[in-house]
């Protein structure tokens, strides 16, 4: 069954239109067979039942009158001669008693068969056996025996058959040349279709169409697939438009964002001129206050109290407060502008990327917070982490963002914790590895946790000292590297922060273990 699924349509039509066509005539030629064998068979019964009835009654009378005229039944017996299927016979009187006897030359001579008075035909072995009764004048006189040869009879057969053979197998080849031709009218079309389709697949041009030539199934196979191509092209020339507007549309947003960030490094850094004019002259103008105030001190006596109090006020007073508000107004400008320069800066830098040893990684980023995890009294864990794929200098400072945000927002009223684990993912775009920074710190509330990771956003600028940069600058790496960032947390009870990452690309042996060989753990001093 499996040989006939993989044959193709046309061999297929074939073995179909042959083996419908083979059953009819093998059915038709065995019934004609047997039917014309039992012909043939019948012709031998019935011509030996005739020359037996002329027989018996040619010597119906000699046998009545009985001895003495043998010799007038072997003369009519001996016109068997010319009977060639009669090979023996024998005539019995009414006693039972052999009268007279027909050998025909070169024929077996005949054992004394077992006599049957009545009627009787027999086929056994390669002879007919018939039994005849004789009458003269409705008296039984006596009783015929002739056996006939079946050689001429099974010699008519075979030629027969011989003749039906050939024939069969001449209407077997014509029937297979028919098939052959035939089968065109259904597979032609098919395989038309199918090589239509396969232009299809090579060349990708839905705009073709199968000509219909028919209003058989087949026609409508061909007007449904035509409807189909014609509905593929359509989306398929919607899609080619919409792909054409998407890159206009990214190809104009790259743009917009270059010259985004070209406003942004411009502002940022030419901003920063005027600001150290401010600072520089803020800071001569609190030198010259102080020459004031010691100038205004040497001429107390030759100034009046009045002017002197009222000078005093303004030079120890006012403005020395004015130049606090100033420089540290120009403080807070100036590390906004350092913040929007870094963040202007990632992505622009061509770097590198290769497999990177996330253990040894997290190890130099440890070491750089290790005073001040000392400080805070910070217990610190870091398990055995599996390797990725991305930028050393990057993903530091990645990890180093978050690690100091954790530190920032510790929960001071019990000590803090501060851990990062690691699990590889398994997925159909490619292997990853998630990360987990986790502290036990204050924690995010659910209406922020989703604008932590937007530029400027802070959760307590009352209480802490930073711009908002940090978080958004980690977002713009991971994403950078194929990856995703996000947060879950729980106020009061601390934050999770997840990092996924390609995996590297080429693992060397042991560096996924996970058996916490190399885990290192920082307790502080107790609080």
């Amino acid at each position: 069954m499996k040989f006939f699924q993989n044959l193709s349509i046309k061999n297929k039509l074939v073995v179909i239109v042959l083996t419908v066509t083979l059953s009819v005539i093998g059915l038709g030629f065995t019934v004609m067979v047997t039917m014309n064998i039992n012909t043939f068979e019948n012709d031998l019964l019935n011509s030996t039942k005739t020359t037996g009835d002329f027989l018996a009654d040619a010597c119906s009378m000699p046998l009545f009158l009985g001895q003495g005229y043998e010799r007038e039944v072997t003369d009519e017996m001996d016109k068997l001669n010319i009977q060639a299927t009669i090979e023996n016979a024998v005539i019995y009187n009414n006693a039972g008693v052999e009268f007279a006897r027909y050998e025909r030359a070169g024929s077996p001579r005949l054992a004394p068969p077992e006599l049957h008075k009545e009627g009787y035909k027999e086929l056994k072995g390669n002879y007919l056996h018939l039994w005849r009764p004789i009458f003269l004048k409705n008296e039984r006189v006596g009783t015929l025996y002739i056996r006939a040869s079946r050689t001429i009879l099974n010699e008519k057969i075979n030629r027969y058959l011989k003749t039906m053979s050939i024939s069969l197998l001449v209407l077997i080849f014509l029937a297979y040349i028919l098939a052959v031709r035939a089968q065109g009218v259904i597979s032609e079309p098919i395989l038309n279709l199918a090589r239509v389709t396969g232009d299809i697949k090579e060349t990708g041009d839905y705009s073709v169409r199968v000509r219909k030539t028919g209003e058989d199934e087949i026609g409508v196979l061909y007007t449904g697939f035509n409807n189909m191509l014609e509905q593929i092209h359509l989306r398929e020339k919607q899609r080619d438009e919409a792909e054409a507007e998407q890159r206009r549309l990214m190809a104009e947003l790259a743009d917009k964002n270059k010259e985004l960030e070209q406003v942004v490094y411009v502002t940022s850094h030419d901003l920063r001129s005027p600001l150290v004019n401010i600072q520089g002259f803020s800071k001569e103008l609190a030198y010259s206050v102080d020459e004031l105030s010691a100038l205004l001190q040497t001429q107390a006596e030759e100034t009046p109290s009045r002017v002197k109090e009222k000078l005093a006020l303004i030079i120890e007073g006012d403005i020395p407060d004015s130049l606090k508000f100033i420089l540290s107004s120009t403080a807070k400008m100036d590390s906004l502008l350092s913040g929007l320069l870094k963040l202007s800066r990632v992505g622009h830098a061509a770097v590198s990327f290769a497999n990177i040893d996330m253990n040894e990684l997290i190890s130099e980023i440890h070491n750089a917070f290790e005073f001040h995890l000392k400080e805070a009294g910070v217990v610190f864990k870091a398990a055995n982490l599996p390797p990725c794929f991305g930028n050393d200098v990057e993903l530091n400072q990645v990890f180093s963002n978050l690690l100091g945000n954790a530190l920032k927002y510790l929960d001071r009223g019990r000590p803090g914790k501060i851990s990062i684990t690691a699990q590889r993912q398994h997925q159909r775009e490619g292997d990853s590895v998630l990360y987990c920074v986790e502290d036990n710190g204050i924690g995010i509330a659910p209406e922020h946790q989703k604008k932590v990771f937007e530029i400027f956003h802070r959760l307590h600028p009352e209480d802490t000292q930073g711009e908002g940069l940090g978080l958004a600058i980690v977002h713009k790496i991971v994403s950078r590297h194929n990856g995703k960032v996000w947060v879950e947390s729980e106020p009061g009870k601390g934050s999770r922060f997840h990092v996924s990452l390609p995996a590297a690309r080429k693992l060397e042996p042991g560096s996924d273990g996970s058996d916490g060989a190399n885990d290192f753990t920082l307790v502080g001093p107790d609080r």
